[in-house]
């Protein structure tokens, strides 16, 4: 699936399998056992007694630098190597890394980072101030192509350095979420002087691991970083990423203990034995929006877009499209671990009878347009059980949904289902609902919704944050221009011979975090 914490260039990590009853995906999975490549190669890179943590990946190509990876396996391979100034909590506490203080000014438009004394890059030179601005210079400048730069547009002025230890971000306006922006996707710090383009002839990062060796479409090995600032924590000796051709060749090398963790699904549960692995939630990861087309037929009625909300079956779509790795979402981009939370707005659920008050009569016909197949099976099948709901569905490759030019499926068609990644709500809003945003696939823009943006990014009273998010959410779920049936828990299935846990996903919010992961000797 692409998840879209960066530009829907992004290439796809995995794809999703036809809607299948779970014992007949089961049967199918098994049958093919016995012709499917589960291995990356004939040999191993890491003994399965070394305390080497290993995942299962698919080929991010032979093109990585940190600046620029949008897809989340060659994030993978350059965020265990590079360090953020912060990191996030799966419960959204943030954690001092590069830098360890920041305070903003009063009026909210400047933020002063201390960096951590001590840290230094992997080649020896100190972290300093200068790296720091280099580094944010590159993902916001003019010529960048960074998928970060849309995170800091219109919020990010400029980055000075105070002194060798201290940075300034100077904002566009205030924005009081802003050391969450830091921990996204791209944010590892670099050296001053580093070119783009370089970094896999010199993996360069001040990070927990040290990129040892890469065969393209084979493996990717680390060992631990001696030097690194929280070296004391890691216990692991090493880091290995195999990479396999399909979602199936992963679960069949996790069942034969070829690597350590596996995201859960249908497939997955349909064929593993749950009980011989650990179970791991660590807090919400993305969510897929319903976009509606809202300046065209039939999606221009608020009354057909509410119709469709309360048609939808959300503890279905938690069941059937994520395995039950999800919670019911009720259509505002607010993931349930972040705060402030809205208050007292009624929970969505089926409701036939205000689907057919709300319909009075009338049939909507329109077709899904979609690259998650099995996501648009579900959709359809509930609602072409209900009258009043006539529906079709398109499924296209990614490459076909995210194309390029004014005319892209994923932000013209009437209905598209996309997948968003972990951001601070607000920026939902920066993304797909505010006028002219690049990816505003419902064509929705209202000003009043903007105003109460604008007065959430710039206060820091929380319970007028509260106040705030309320009303901007209860404005987004009466409009109706985006559906959100199901928010997505980051949940895996892990080898018992991983100890410890994780504070939150392995991903760019999390810094890819192994502090505190050990492997239990055999």
């Amino acid at each position: 699936m692409t998840v879209l914490s960066s530009p829907p260039t992004a290439r796809v990590p995995g794809r999703r399998r036809p809607l299948a009853i779970v014992a007949a995906l089961s049967a199918t999975l098994l049958a093919l056992a016995g012709c499917a490549t589960a291995t990356p190669s004939d040999d191993t890179t890491a003994d399965a007694a070394s305390a080497v943590y290993r995942i299962g990946i698919s080929d991010p190509g032979a093109e990585l630098d940190p600046l620029t990876v949008a897809d989340g396996d060659a994030q993978l391979i350059t965020g265990l190597v590079t360090e953020q100034l912060v990191s996030f909590t799966a419960d959204g506490e943030a954690l001092p890394r590069l830098a360890t203080d920041w305070e903003a000014s009063d009026d909210g438009l400047t933020w002063t980072f201390t960096l951590r004394e001590g840290a230094t890059f992997n080649d020896g030179d100190p972290v300093t101030a200068d790296d720091v601005v280099a580094t944010f210079d590159a993902l916001i400048g003019d010529d960048s192509i960074s998928p970060a730069k849309s995170a800091f547009t219109g919020i990010l002025d400029s980055v000075a350095a105070t002194d060798e230890g201290t940075v300034t971000f100077t904002l566009a306006r205030p924005f009081s979420d802003f050391p969450r922006l830091l921990a996204g996707n791209n944010t590892g710090i670099l050296p001053a002087d580093y070119e783009p383009g370089t970094w896999l002839e010199n993996p360069v990062g001040a990070g927990q691991f040290l990129l040892e060796d890469y065969e393209v479409g084979r493996s990717v090995t680390y060992v631990k970083n001696p030097d690194y600032w929280n070296a004391d924590e890691i216990a692991l000796d090493g880091i290995e990423l195999k990479v396999y051709k399909d979602p199936q060749a992963i679960v069949l090398a996790f069942q034969a203990g070829e690597i350590d963790r596996i995201t859960v699904s249908p497939e997955v549960l349909a064929t593993v034995n749950v009980d011989d692995y650990d179970t791991l939630s660590a807090g919400y990861s993305h969510f897929y929006g319903i976009h509606l087309n809202v300046t065209e037929a039939p999606f221009d009625d608020v009354t057909i877009r509410q119709a469709l909300a309360w048609a939808i079956d959300r503890d279905a779509i938690v069941d059937l499209v994520f395995g039950g790795t999800a919670t019911p979402g009720n259509d505002f981009p607010v993931l349930p671990d972040y705060l402030p939370q809205p208050l007292d707005i009624e929970q969505r659920a089926q409701d036939l009878d205000k689907v057919a008050d709300l319909l009075d009569g009338r049939t909507v016909s329109f077709t899904i347009t979609t690259s998650f197949q099995l996501y648009g099976e579900v959709l359809q099948q509930q609602l072409n059980a209900i009258d009043g709901f006539d529906v079709q569905l398109e499924v296209l490759s990614d490459e076909q949904y995210y194309a390029e030019g004014d005319d892209s499926p994923w932000l013209n068609a009437p209905l598209t289902i996309t997948s968003w990644g972990k951001r601070v709500p607000s920026q939902y809003y920066s993304l797909f609902y505010a006028e002219g945003a690049a990816w505003n696939a419902a064509h929705y823009a209202n000003p009043d919704l903007g105003t109460l943006v604008t007065d959430f990014d710039a206060t820091t009273d929380e319970a007028e944050r509260e106040q705030l998010i309320t009303e901007i959410s209860q404005t987004e779920w009466t409009d109706v221009p985006t559906i959100i049936p199901a928010l997505v828990r980051s949940e895996v299935l892990q080898n018992k011979r991983v100890m410890g846990d994780f504070i939150a996903p392995i991903d760019f919010w999390s810094g890819y975090n192994f502090a505190g992961i050990s492997i239990a000797s055999e």
